[in-house]
């Protein structure tokens, strides 16, 4: 039996074809379309798996948070928050612990929870915050993006550049370390995500396609030359709105 395990053929799961399912999506086809072509070439899968998997290995997907181009930065889009640069909500490091609080829970006498206070050099956004419950194995909840809750009663919420930890005062340095642990892995993701520079190269052509339906082209001028000067016209405009804007005095 042991000779048969050895020469049977390796299993390989839907893992083994991410780039592929990667390179599909790139093309702009939908995970039904994707599992019909793994389909006809021998890969059992479904719809489903496929997007779990891209889920998985991409938090944009299920983070419910995007970025949009406005002049040459990308920033953060959510219902409810005024804009901000996308990239600075996943670049997130713990800048300094804040103060520690007892809390008294159930119990009568002194404490046997604790909320660590710490202050981070920026607000994390979803997509952060997503990667980082994947390092502490953390169940994601779309409805309370910024209120994790793991298991033996241990918290992690956050506002702004805030983040506090609830956990059990006796688990206090265990805790601590895993979710400074956490932070740094889920930062270096992002700071070795290949697909950030690409997003911004798609948003970047998206946006040019639509200023040339709106641009004249000259004779002999070139369609890059074109938009460069819708976009110089452009900064202009945003200097003399920015000037205008720090002029106004509020009450």
């Amino acid at each position: 039996m042991l000779a048969q395990a050895k020469s049977a053929s390796e299993k390989r799961g839907l893992e083994a074809y991410l780039e592929t399912i990667r390179e599909l999506r790139r093309k702009g086809n939908s995970y039904r379309q994707i599992a019909e072509f793994l389909n006809e070439r021998g890969v059992i899968t479904d719809h489903t798996a496929v997007y779990r998997l891209l889920a998985v290995s991409n938090p944009l997907l299920v983070a419910n948070d995007d970025g949009v181009l406005v002049g040459d930065v990308v920033y953060e889009s959510r219902k409810g928050r005024p804009l901000r640069p996308f990239d600075a909500g996943l670049l997130i490091t713990i800048v300094k612990k804040r103060r520690i609080l007892p809390l008294e829970r159930d119990a009568p006498v002194g404490a046997i929870w604790c909320e660590a206070q710490f202050e981070l050099n920026e607000a994390p956004n979803y997509c952060w915050i997503n990667q980082l419950c994947t390092y502490l194995n953390i169940r994601w909840n779309s409805d309370h993006p910024c209120h994790l809750q793991a298991r033996f009663g241990l918290e992690i919420k956050f506002e702004g550049n805030l983040m506090a930890m609830v956990c059990e005062t006796f688990n206090l340095e265990n805790a601590m370390r895993d979710l400074g642990t956490g932070v740094k892995a889920a930062t270096k993701f992002f700071e070795k995500d290949k697909e950030r520079h690409a997003r911004r190269l798609k948003l970047v052509s998206e946006r040019n396609a639509e200023l040339l339906k709106h641009v004249h082209v000259d004779p002999g001028q070139s369609k890059d030359d074109a938009i460069e000067e819708c976009l110089e016209w452009i900064r202009e405009y945003h200097e003399k709105l920015t000037k205008q804007f720090n002029s106004i005095s509020m009450p």
